[in-house]
């Protein structure tokens, strides 16, 4: 229950900050789905000084598995001459992880790098982007039940229409729990499908 009361605050000051930078830059809502989990996730991305800035929230669903929810906040550039972006910054996950019988708790703060490549025209006719998103949350920073935590995600991102894409990519979660003195670990990897649009 502790766990669970602790888990409020950070969403309602995400929701707050978001609520408040929404009327300005960029909204990108995004849903996967692959054969065992749903992921959907919301993005406001808005003009700064040095960049852009990202606030974010999202979900990842699992029946058997896990039930994860993440907010971040990132600090990137624009789109360079090579057709590359990079961004850095926090994600924090909270949820449930369940295996073989035993479940915990999951609370983490992870370092985010995010970056994106488009392929150039000459190599690939129709717009496609390739984006890499890492996210690792070591000991210090991970609370409740859990150890470590990791996740990895990589996709193309086939730029159909000026605001849509169809996302296909691959999604690998690595967690490391305590329960009852007791560690253990579990891993998911999974290929998606998914769906994107900016607005």
């Amino acid at each position: 229950m502790r766990s669970k009361t602790m888990m409020i605050g950070p969403v309602i000051v995400l929701v707050l900050f978001v609520s408040s930078i929404a009327f300005a830059g960029t909204h990108l809502i995004e849903l996967n789905a692959s054969q065992s989990t749903i992921e959907g996730g919301y993005d406001h991305k808005m003009p700064v000084e040095y960049g852009f800035l990202t606030a974010g929230i999202g979900a990842l669903y699992s029946e058997d598995d896990y039930k994860i929810a993440n907010a971040k906040f990132t600090l990137g550039d624009g789109i360079s001459s090579a057709g590359l972006r990079f961004n850095l910054g926090f994600k924090g996950v909270l949820g449930n992880v369940e295996e073989d019988g035993r479940e915990a708790d999951l609370m983490a703060v992870g370092f985010l790098f995010s970056g994106s490549f488009t392929i150039p025209e000459t190599i690939m006719p129709l717009p496609v982007d390739l984006s890499l998103t890492l996210t690792m949350a070591p000991e210090p920073l991970c609370f409740v039940d859990s150890d470590r935590y990791m996740d990895f995600r990589v996709s193309f991102d086939f730029r159909i229409v000026k605001n849509a894409a169809i996302i296909l990519g691959y999604r690998h979660i690595e967690t490391r729990l305590e329960q009852d003195q007791e560690n253990w670990e579990t891993e998911d990897g999974t290929l998606f499908i998914g769906y994107q649009l900016k607005f």
